[in-house]
């Protein structure tokens, strides 16, 4: 049998979106208690663990590139986070290993507060459900990157006349307008 469609407002959906809303809102509140934004604390953390180059892009959950980043450094070192010079290579500063410590430990604890509800059991199904959406969500966004690859082709077959093979898509029912409480998130 196969699956009928799900509206915008499945209530896995709205549940996830909501839980990722929460949990950003208290990522962001506690790097705001420590003076950062999320993207300065991955190029902070970054620095921190030697990932970091000058002049390339960062890349991981939030890629920055080499401007955004040569932006976000010299803000770190006017609060103090970091020092460097045109010769060295940006480090944590000196007055600062507590300051990125502390904050670390706070972002460890918001990630043990965020599943301490939950049994082992519970986090492992969890972890099991959304690697399986995460892996439908990647194949999804290959096939979007490979239809929109095949658009100008299309256009070269309209233009002949030509029938145009079916590249395999299958049909997306998202509709976020159609619920309101949803299409209020975005």
């Amino acid at each position: 049998m196969q699956p009928r469609p799900l509206e915008p407002s499945e209530p896995v959906v709205l549940a996830l979106i909501d839980a990722v809303t929460a949990w950003q809102g208290a990522l962001d509140q506690t790097l705001r208690a420590s003076g950062l934004n999320y993207s300065q604390w991955l190029l902070l953390r970054a620095i921190r663990q030697g990932a970091f180059k000058r002049g390339l892009p960062l890349a991981g959950p939030m890629p920055l590139d080499a401007a955004q980043s040569e932006t976000m450094l010299d803000e770190l070192r006017r609060d103090g986070w970091i020092e460097y010079t045109a010769t060295l290579a940006p480090r944590i500063a000196e007055g600062a290993t507590a300051r990125v410590q502390r904050t670390a430990q706070a972002l460890s604890a918001l990630h043990s507060v965020s599943v301490a509800s939950f049994n082992s059991q519970e986090r492992a199904a969890l972890a099991g459900l959304l690697d399986r959406m995460k892996t439908t969500l990647d194949g999804h966004t290959s096939r979007q990157v490979r239809a929109v690859s095949e658009a100008p082709r299309q256009e070269r077959h309209s233009q002949h006349g030509q029938p145009l093979p079916c590249p395999g898509v299958p049909p997306v029912a998202h509709r976020p307008s159609s619920c309101p409480s949803l299409a209020t998130r975005f």
